[in-house]
């Protein structure tokens, strides 16, 4: 005789949760139920839903030696675990996970269960069981609108661009499936729309979602991502591409960037770079940056959602520079909420900086933050290189090393002397008014100022006690004319700032950079370690020089002669 029967699981204190288990297995007959409310439900046998199970809580543990997942009806799991020495089949189609699924045993999923997501979670295979996931397993990522590229990668070990083509046309007249190859003379963009394609493990891949905002929900199929995964990048000194790969998150779990334990990077910076698709225009985004802690945004950070593509940069060297970039199964975690970028947590003092046009809402991000470990040249491990927007309706904004390297985080070390000046890089595609604000400060140094100055006018505003500032510099590249100053001192005598002289000496080239207040015109000389002069010419005192002439290793003198004054630098020329 059947009879309907509820089971109610409750938290106890014994070893975290309670367990009830089955050496007989499971059998649910038509027109009766089970809800589970929490604990373990264990059984020794096979799972046979009939009829009705209800999962808002608790984890169904499978322990017996040989068991199946079965029935009618397909049953909708919070969590499961297979116990070890447990071989376990799924052999009815439709199950589905919520939370985790996680295998000390043998789990044979045969194409039938399906790793949900939704705009709450995501569900996820943890990668600290001990045994194994086999056969095909279904994989969803919720995206909480479709417009445009997103940046995915498989979490399988041979799926192919066909998992796609549920969600989008790939015959499509505009190619919707890209490669990035950072070999490319061009900006390293290929299309990649051959159903038989392979999506590779550990590579990123964009794919525009077409036009529409509403939600999707992308389902993939394949044998998942575990153990050891590899990759060789390289850095080939492209114009476009300057050694930055597109990479992605192998396994169906979230990773963790900064896990102490499980990743290789060999020649590689320690920065990641996300992109987030407009709103206006499907084509085209913005960039976020990742690095030691701090968010370019204040929302990129360390965990890496399963399906998740990004860029890293390989670092400069004798090209071309081949790097190593590799993962194992200790850089996984077990978020269920890992949306694409999520908040993040920070203790140095840090200034970030936005910066949007003023008939417009969206603005671009950068960083300065403070660590003694940290130089003004450009730090690998503490620095992030700026990746410029594509969006239109955003200009880019960007701090520049000593090096001259344009960064969307950068890293000083702590302001022992009165003033710091660090000059920033705007790039514009088109005219208009810009404003220039500060979105946070976090644990600034009593004391400290932080002002913006236009070293054209000499006109300079703090922006971290008053209102946001607006500037008008022409569409294009603006470098070095605007800075942030940290001072310790009100800046009523601008003398703190104006009289300043740097060079470096690069493939060739000796760079010169003048900080004094433009009209202020002179003449540049350049003496060796004799006396003799080797180089002169008339410049203005203000912005960057480029002088191509070699010269063979040896100290130097540079002397610019302007507004009355001598400013003189001394720099050693050797091999790059």
């Amino acid at each position: 005789m059947n009879l309907s029967f509820k089971i109610s699981l409750f938290f106890c204190l014994l070893a975290g949760t309670s367990t009830i288990c089955y050496s007989q297995g499971i059998i649910i007959p038509s027109g009766t139920y089970v809800i589970q409310t929490n604990g373990n439900l264990c059984t020794q046998n096979n799972f046979t839903n009939n009829g009705s199970f209800t999962a808002n809580g608790g984890t169904v543990v499978f322990s017996g030696t040989t068991q199946a997942i079965n029935g009618s009806v397909a049953t909708a799991f919070n969590n499961i675990t297979v116990s070890s020495g447990s071989t376990t089949t799924v052999s009815s189609s439709g199950q589905t996970v919520k939370s985790i699924l996680k295998s000390n045993g043998t789990l044979n999923c045969g194409g039938n269960i399906t790793l949900l997501s939704t705009s709450s979670q995501t569900a996820l295979v943890d990668g600290a069981g001990t045994g194994s996931v086999s056969g095909n397993l279904i994989m969803q990522r919720y995206l909480a609108s479709r417009y445009g590229y997103k940046y995915f990668s498989s979490p399988f070990t041979a799926a192919t661009v066909n998992e796609f083509s549920n969600e989008i046309t790939l015959s499509a007249s505009f190619p919707p499936v890209y490669k990035y190859d950072e070999s490319l003379p061009s900006n390293g963009w290929y299309h990649y729309t051959t159903s038989s394609n392979t999506l590779n493990p550990l590579e990123g891949y964009a794919v525009n979602f077409g036009s529409s905002s509403s939600a999707v929900t992308v389902d993939m199929t394949g044998v998942v991502g575990n153990g050891s995964i590899s990759r060789t990048i390289y850095n080939t000194n492209q114009t476009y591409t300057l050694g930055f790969n597109l990479v992605g998150n192998p396994y169906p779990s979230p990773i963790d960037w900064n896990a102490s334990s499980g990743w290789t990077k060999t020649n590689i910076d320690n920065a990641i770079y996300f992109f987030d698709a407009s709103t206006t225009d499907q084509y085209t985004g913005t960039y976020s940056s990742y690095i030691n802690g701090v968010s370019s945004n204040g929302i990129a950070n360390n965990i890496i959602p399963s399906m998740q593509a990004f860029f890293v940069h390989v670092t400069n060297g004798t090209y071309p520079v081949t790097a190593t970039l590799a993962v194992n199964n200790n850089v996984r975690v077990n978020n269920l909420t890992p949306t694409f970028h999520k908040p993040t947590g920070n203790t140095n003092p840090t200034l970030r900086i936005s910066m949007k046009y003023a008939a417009e809402p969206l603005s671009d991000n950068m960083v300065i933050y403070f660590d003694n470990d940290a130089t003004e040249n450009y730090d690998k491990g503490f620095d992030a290189l700026k990746l410029n927007n594509t969006d239109t309706r955003i200009p880019n904004l960007y701090s520049i090393s000593t090096d001259k390297q344009a960064l969307s985080i950068n890293a000083l070390p702590y302001i022992l002397d009165s003033t710091t000046v660090i000059p920033l890089g705007i790039e514009t595609a088109k005219n208009g008014p810009l404003i220039i604000n500060v979105q946070d400060a976090q644990n600034m140094p009593l004391g400290l100022r932080a002002y913006i100055i236009d070293r054209q006018t000499m006109e300079y505003h703090d922006i971290i006690d008053t209102h946001p500032y607006t500037l008008t510099p022409p569409q294009g590249v603006t470098k070095d004319r605007y800075a942030i100053v940290f001072s310790k001192k009100d800046l009523a005598d601008t003398k703190l700032i104006q009289q300043d002289i740097n060079a470096y000496y690069l493939q060739n080239n000796l760079h010169v950079w003048l900080n004094l207040s433009t009209g202020s015109n002179g003449t540049l000389k350049l003496f060796d370690i004799s006396g003799r002069v080797i180089y002169q010419n008339d410049l203005d005192g203000y912005g960057e020089h480029v002088i191509n002439t070699p010269y063979s290793n040896g100290i130097y003198i540079l002397n610019f002669y302007g507004q009355g004054k001598v400013f003189t630098k001394k720099i050693f020329i050797g091999n790059d």
